[in-house]
């Protein structure tokens, strides 16, 4: 009975380590501005608050999630 309960332990822990590396490979505002990124532009639209980032000739387009503060998508525009 233990040997199934440590299974379930183990799969449980593998899903959730899964699931944070899959999370950390999705792009996010903070992960931009660790790269450099500067914000050029910000508004608030609701639920959003939208973004404009720079570094260079790259112009990245950002939405965060007012409610809990999570990148809910970027894309990068030119």
């Amino acid at each position: 009975m233990s040997s199934i309960r440590s299974l379930s332990t183990a799969l449980a822990c593998f899903a959730v380590l899964a699931a944070t590396a899959s999370a950390q490979d999705k792009p996010t505002l903070s992960g931009y501005l660790a790269q450099g990124y500067q914000i050029i532009h910000s508004e608030i639209g609701n639920p959003f608050l939208q973004f404009l980032l720079k570094k260079d000739n790259t112009v990245i387009w950002c939405a965060v999630l007012l409610q809990n503060g999570e990148t809910s998508s970027c894309r990068t525009l030119k």
